[in-house]
């Protein structure tokens, strides 16, 4: 986990309440929202991420994942110093979802900051012709996500969700399915399905497809 106090609703992954099963958490302190959601992140904080996901293999945990989408940038670096297999992002699953819907034009990607998200965080999950929304026009859910506000307004963020995904489809006539980078986008995926008509995947996809398949690492 990022080190954050927004607020973190149901379906977002830092609420234990949108799991199923049993779910550690371990802080890494060091990495704040804008820190992570950056051009670079840091050799230090990179190696801040392995030593909580140290702890957390040491407490039992036998898969981790990652509270940032952001954090796919290092995912090859972490995975290839921790001995569990690892969700880094939803972004993990691009390749396999433009498969799926017939190429990355027909995938939309929803992500907290498009100015900043670029084809390096990606790395080897990077397909060409996503189009890609960013929510940082908001006026309630960057802001308090990017200055780590304890509080929001949750109809005014959905509200801002919704109208962000419409105008991602308005781009992408074409889009046969929607990515959720940002995990605290979580919560509105099934309010986003019914406005836009097109399967949504998030971070507990990756999860589940991680589970299944051994996480994504380099075959």
């Amino acid at each position: 986990m990022l080190k954050t106090r927004f607020p973190r609703p149901p379906g977002d992954i830092g609420n234990p309440a949108s799991f199923a099963h049993e779910v550690r958490y371990a802080t890494v302190h060091s990495a704040s929202v804008p820190a992570i959601v950056s051009a670079r992140i840091d050799e230090a904080i990179v190696d801040d991420f392995v030593a909580a996901g140290q702890q957390l293999v040491a407490r039992g945990a036998e898969m981790i994942a990652t509270s940032c989408g952001f954090v796919c940038a290092i995912h090859d670096r972490l995975q290839a110093r921790l001995s569990v297999p690892l969700v880094s992002s939803s972004l993990n699953l691009v390749p396999s979802l433009a498969e799926r819907f017939g190429g990355a034009s027909a995938l939309g990607i929803m992500t907290f900051d498009a100015g900043t998200l670029g084809e390096s965080h990606f790395g080897r999950f990077w397909r060409p012709g996503t189009v890609i929304q960013g929510l940082e026009a908001s006026e309630v859910f960057y802001p308090t996500i990017r200055h780590d506000r304890d509080t929001w307004a949750p109809a005014r963020v959905e509200a801002e969700v919704v109208t962000a995904a419409q105008a991602l489809q308005r781009r992408a006539p074409n889009m046969r399915a929607l990515l959720l980078e940002c995990t605290n986008l979580s919560p509105y995926r099934q309010r986003l399905g019914e406005c836009l008509g097109v399967p949504i995947y998030d971070i507990h996809t990756a999860i589940e497809h991680g589970w299944r398949h051994g996480g994504f690492q380099v075959v």
